[in-house]
């Protein structure tokens, strides 16, 4: 894999940490919601609809880093016939 491969590959493991944790804060406020005596059904349904966003934008940086990992011997070779 090439350097600018490397470093998007980087980032984008970066930014998938981040939203782990961002999805892991929403789970915990989903739980604490649904402790309360009276759940607030809005609030409940703001919060996994961030939650399911935040898996769909994982579930996207994964498939970008398959493909960066699948062409990086690629473009090495491209890199090295030029």
């Amino acid at each position: 894999m090439t350097a600018t491969g490397r470093v998007r590959a980087f980032s984008l493991k970066l930014r998938m940490a981040v939203l782990k944790e961002r999805r892991a804060e929403l789970k915990q406020r989903i739980l604490t919601e649904l402790k309360r005596p009276a759940p607030c059904a809005q609030t409940l349904r703001m919060l996994k609809r961030r939650k399911l966003s935040l898996k769909d934008e994982l579930a996207r940086h994964e498939g970008l880093l398959r493909t960066l990992d699948a062409m990086g011997p690629q473009r090495e070779q491209r890199l090295e016939s030029a």
